[in-house]
C-alpha cells in the first residue's frame, strides 16, 4: 500500500512539473502597434517575464502571469520613446510594471482564449486573450494578439494624445520550454 501511494505521489509530482514552462526570452517578443497622425507604428517591450503552468489536458489547473517592464518600451522613434515613460503615457515612475493574469483558459475553434485581467498604469480591466499553441516535445510556441483602447487605461492623456489612435494592438510570440 505504501509503495502504491508513493508511486502515485511521484507520478502526480512529475505531471505537475511537466506543466511548468520557462520563457525563452531571446526568441520571444511582446510588441504593440497603433497609429500616430494616421500612420502606423510598431514597438516592443524589451523586458518581460512570464510564469506559466499549462497543460492542454488540464486547463482548469493553468496559471499564467506575465509581468512587463514598462520602461523597456521601444518604438524606433526617439520622440515617441522619450514620451512613453512620462506621466501622460506609461507613467513609469508610478507604474514600473504592467501585468496580465489569466483567471481561466478555454479552448476555441481557433485555439485557446485566456480570460483574465490586464493591469496597465494602475488600471485593471477584464480581457479575453486569444492565442494559438503548438507543443513539440519540451518546446512550446504561443502566438496571439489583443486590441485594447488605451483610453480605458489612462494611457495618453496629454495635449498630443489626440494624434495617437485609441486602439492599440498587443502582439505576442512566445517560446517556452519545460
Amino acid at each position: 500500500m505504501f509503495f502504491r501511494a508513493l508511486i502515485a505521489t511521484l507520478m502526480m509530482s512529475g505531471s505537475a512539473f511537466a506543466r511548468e514552462w520557462t520563457l525563452t526570452p531571446d526568441t520571444s517578443t511582446l510588441s504593440f502597434s497603433g497609429t500616430q497622425a494616421g500612420a502606423p507604428f510598431e514597438g516592443q517591450f524589451e523586458s518581460f517575464a512570464a510564469d506559466i503552468v499549462f497543460d492542454p489536458d488540464a486547463l482548469e489547473a493553468a496559471e499564467i502571469t506575465v509581468t512587463i517592464d514598462t520602461a523597456s518600451a521601444r518604438s524606433g522613434s526617439s520622440e515617441r520613446d522619450g514620451a512613453l515613460p512620462g506621466s501622460d503615457w506609461f507613467d513609469v515612475a508610478a507604474h514600473p510594471t504592467a501585468s496580465f493574469v489569466a483567471a481561466n483558459i478555454q479552448t476555441t475553434e481557433e485555439g485557446y482564449v485566456a480570460n483574465g485581467t490586464l493591469t496597465l498604469k494602475g488600471t485593471t480591466q477584464d480581457v479575453a486573450l486569444p492565442f494559438s499553441l503548438s507543443i513539440e516535445g519540451d518546446a512550446a510556441h504561443v502566438m496571439g494578439a489583443l486590441t485594447i483602447d488605451r483610453n480605458d487605461y489612462g494611457v495618453g492623456t496629454g495635449a498630443l494624445s489626440p494624434m495617437v489612435g485609441s486602439d492599440v494592438t498587443i502582439h505576442f510570440d512566445i517560446n517556452a520550454t519545460r
